[in-house]
């Protein structure tokens, strides 16, 4: 893939939150061969995703915009229907619910095509970590989290509840070669398996909504 773009111009672009999503959205490129007939955009938070993709669901320019958000904060139902309140008042329609495999709406006559992934699956509560661990050997990461627990309950940490997932999945990759790596970085080690059913869903997504170029 072509990196990431600091420029929010451009016919077909993917939203993110933030670089780290970017990352390991490249990564996953990277290995599952996705033809690079878009770019990233790094947004720097779930809020200006979904302002800036009603903005270029508003823009002659575009031809294609995809979405990808955290369902979190609070759920994945407030974070859907954060999305889908904001893209209404466009003109944008927007099905009550996620699909499983990733939504995509077909351009009209007023619109370009969208696309909509929800971290992880688009049916959990979660976040771009809960997708991650998703990739993680599960015995070692169910004990990665059983430790991360314990160390919490015994009063050695310091994260918020709703970070848990991002301490279990940086403790798992804390005991791979080469401890620590980010986790964009961490799927092309394949300490992070980028073959995983999730992560070749999200590709398949990805090369639906925005095809080969031709």
């Amino acid at each position: 893939m072509g990196g990431i773009r600091f420029d929010i111009r451009g016919p077909r672009m993917l939203l993110c939150e933030g670089n780290t999503d970017c990352h390991v959205i490249l990564s996953l490129c990277n290995h599952h061969q996705v033809p690079e007939t878009f770019k990233l955009y790094s947004c720097g938070s779930d809020e200006r995703v979904i302002k800036m993709a009603a903005a270029r669901m508003a823009s002659e320019d575009a031809e294609i915009t995809g979405v990808v958000l955290d369902a979190d904060s609070p759920d994945l139902r407030g974070k859907w229907q954060s999305l889908r309140d904001r893209l209404n008042r466009g003109g944008v329609a927007i099905p009550a619910v996620p699909e499983p495999g990733g939504t995509i709406i077909e351009q009209s006559e007023k619109h370009p095509r969208l696309g909509i992934w929800l971290m992880p699956d688009n049916s959990a509560d979660g976040m771009l970590e809960d997708f991650c661990a998703s990739l993680a050997v599960p015995e070692t990461f169910d004990y990665a989290r059983a430790c991360v627990r314990d160390a919490k309950d015994l009063g050695h940490t310091t994260f918020k509840d709703m970070h848990l997932s991002k301490a279990c999945v940086h403790t798992y990759l804390a005991w791979q070669d080469e401890p620590g790596r980010p986790l964009g970085q961490a799927i092309t080690a394949h300490s992070l398996d980028p073959k995983h059913e999730l992560a070749a869903s999200f590709a398949e997504w990805l090369m639906e909504l925005f095809g080969n170029g031709s």
